[in-house]
């Protein structure tokens, strides 16, 4: 039987979480950060700083799997690459889906 695929509604916990139950407080700190992240990268890409959108997007392709987000690398990564080959219009459409993925951002489902 295979796994049902995640739905565009449901919550996403921390990997990390689930593998180190003492893990919690520095993915809490890191999940309540992310708001922050995307409106200065919203900022950027209405200035037009595409370079300060690679640098962040680059940063949170880091930090995101290290915290138990495999998505938030994979979706970050599409960002920098968006972001460096200078397609505007596309870094917008890919930080949007990352606004939305990022409001099913869960510490865990516990």
């Amino acid at each position: 039987m295979t796994e049902e695929p995640q739905k565009p509604h449901d919550p996403i916990p921390s990997d990390s979480v689930r593998d180190d139950p003492s893990f919690p407080d520095l993915v809490v700190d890191f999940v309540n950060g992310l708001d922050e992240r995307l409106r200065r990268m919203e900022e950027a890409i209405g200035r037009q700083n595409l370079d300060a959108v690679r640098r962040a997007a680059h940063q949170l392709k880091g930090s995101g799997g290290g915290y138990g987000y495999p998505i938030l690398t994979e979706r970050a990564a599409e960002l920098e690459r968006f972001a460096t080959s200078g397609s505007l219009d596309q870094c917008a459409e890919t930080l949007a889906e990352l606004r939305r993925i990022c409001q099913r951002i869960v510490v865990s489902t516990d």
